[in-house]
């Protein structure tokens, strides 16, 4: 049995995010209660300006340089693009660890019901949508990853 080269084995290796073209993922409004337990929604479907979806946990170790680096996210994003944080609902997540990390004047939303919508199997993970479309989706890898997905989706706004 002949093996594939390694070459042959990278040409077929398919990156995060997972889709070839354009996502499969459609638009949704994000549903769900923010860290004090009140209802939110985050306006996502039909939006005038682009938005950041940062999927994070407050037990991710992955997510901890995003939670800390909000400002810096926030600050390289471009001026129309919003920044919400996602995190798994309070059956799963602790809602004060989640508000102590939240960052004030960063929506934050808990919501299970949006991790199931965009097909989030575990965070950190990034979701950029323009209110008709996702225009990528993929794994938060850090701070410049993030904005450099962000901003690569957003080219010619």
């Amino acid at each position: 049995m002949n093996e594939p080269s390694p070459a042959e084995v990278l040409r077929r290796a398919t990156p995060i995010p997972t889709y070839r073209d354009h996502p499969a993922t459609s638009p949704h409004d994000v549903v769900g209660v923010d860290p004090r337990g009140a209802a939110r929604t985050i306006e996502v479907v039909g939006a005038t300006a682009p938005i950041l979806l940062l999927f994070l946990s407050a037990g991710c170790l992955g997510c901890r340089d995003l939670w800390e680096g909000m400002g810096e996210v926030r600050a390289g994003l471009p001026p129309r693009v919003r920044l919400a944080v996602v995190t798994p609902g309070p059956g799963t997540e602790d809602p004060s660890a989640i508000a102590a990390l939240a960052p004030p004047g960063t929506d934050t939303v808990m919501s299970a019901q949006a991790f199931a919508q965009y097909r989030v199997a575990g965070p950190p993970f990034l979701v950029v949508v323009d209110g008709e479309r996702v225009r990528t989706e993929g794994v938060a890898w850090g701070i410049a990853e993030t904005l450099r997905a962000a901003r690569a989706a957003l080219e010619g706004e």
